[in-house]
């Protein structure tokens, strides 16, 4: 059975671990947003054109690092 000190620590570290995955996640939006905001304020109507894809892809790879950051939680049991 965890002591009380080790429940306090272990809600802690799992908030800043949300907190991470939190950030990871909106930079993922932000990302993926920009990826057709821009062509379009171009009026580029191709996303994938001037290295689009690039942008989809750091989407979806800072989207991934946010779900494998949730892996470190912690029991608080």
């Amino acid at each position: 059975m965890p002591t009380e000190d080790a429940k306090h620590r272990a809600k802690r570290f799992n908030e800043g671990v949300k907190l991470l995955a939190t950030l990871f996640n909106s930079l993922s939006i932000a990302t993926f947003g920009a990826a057709f905001v821009v062509p379009f304020a171009q009026r580029h109507l191709d996303v994938f054109r001037d290295g689009g894809w690039v942008l989809l892809s750091a989407a979806t790879s800072l989207h991934l690092v946010g779900q494998i950051t949730l892996r470190f939680v912690r029991s608080e049991d």
